[in-house]
């Protein structure tokens, strides 16, 4: 559920109340630590350190192990056992140093040993955390790879998608001409078409000489061959054509034609 559907008494709390209840817990905890320090032998000068190197750093400690958990960083488990540590580590220095003032306790070698052992395990473990850096310059390094990749891959397809597209173009064009030729192709076919169906018009409309000659023989041996009398009137009423066209186109060899009859 994201933070923007949370009622709004419920992000007051987490903006103010959880932050105040935090300083609360520190200046609550400065006294029992500062007592604890004094305890365990530092002067009022030194002492008033204790509730930093205490409180402070179990706030830190949970924070980082709050944020490497987030992140998937190494160390988690490090950082999450040091949170509890010093959390367990505040919690004894408020207890004992309320059972030394209340008189139900005294101080002992032991317990001083403890304390001033607390500045430099305290030490070692924030340098141990530090590490973190190193783990997200790598995952810093990662990611940057990862951008390079992303960009060289980027850059490539730009190139391939313009190379293609220039191809394509090429192609388009070269299929332009060969349609804008075939075009041409295609209008001389006709125009050559045409002109054949003029011709093909114009002869039969106009017969040519030896054509038509061929023809008038041709008729005249067919009547003569049906045995009925071969007359200048039959050839040109099979033939439907004038005797002046036949007188023009007749085979001039084939003198005896002159002597057929004009009619039966």
């Amino acid at each position: 559920m994201s933070s923007s559907a949370l009622p709004w008494y419920v992000k007051l709390v987490l903006r103010v109340a959880v932050p105040a209840a935090c300083l609360a817990a520190l200046y609550l905890s400065i006294p029992g630590e500062i007592a604890m320090a004094r305890t365990a032998g530092w002067s009022e000068h030194y002492a008033p350190a204790m509730p930093i190197c205490v409180s402070v750093y179990a706030l830190a400690a949970a924070a980082i192990a709050a944020y490497r958990r987030k992140a998937s960083l190494p160390g988690q488990v490090t950082a999450l056992i040091g949170a509890v540590v010093a959390l367990a580590l505040a919690i004894c220095a408020q207890s004992i140093s309320h059972l030394i003032q209340q008189n139900y306790m005294g101080s002992s070698a032991a317990l001083v040993v403890a304390v001033s052992s607390v500045p430099p395990l305290v030490i070692a473990h924030m340098m141990h955390m530090a590490e973190t850096p190193s783990q997200v310059k790598t995952a810093d390094e990662e990611k940057s790879e990862l951008r390079g990749m992303i960009d060289y891959l980027s850059e490539e397809l730009t190139l391939s998608l313009g190379s293609q597209s220039l191809t394509l173009v090429s192609r388009a064009a070269g299929i332009v001409r060969e349609i804008e030729n075939l075009s041409q192709t295609t209008e001389g076919l006709a125009e050559e078409a045409e002109k054949v169906s003029q011709d093909v018009e114009e002869s039969l409309k106009t017969p040519k000489p030896k054509a038509l000659a061929a023809r008038i023989a041709k008729t005249r041996e067919a009547l003569a061959a049906k045995g009925g009398k071969v007359t200048v009137d039959a050839i040109c009423k099979a033939l439907d054509i004038s005797q002046a066209t036949y007188y023009r186109y007749k085979d001039s060899e084939q003198s005896t034609e002159g002597l057929l009859p004009l009619s039966i």
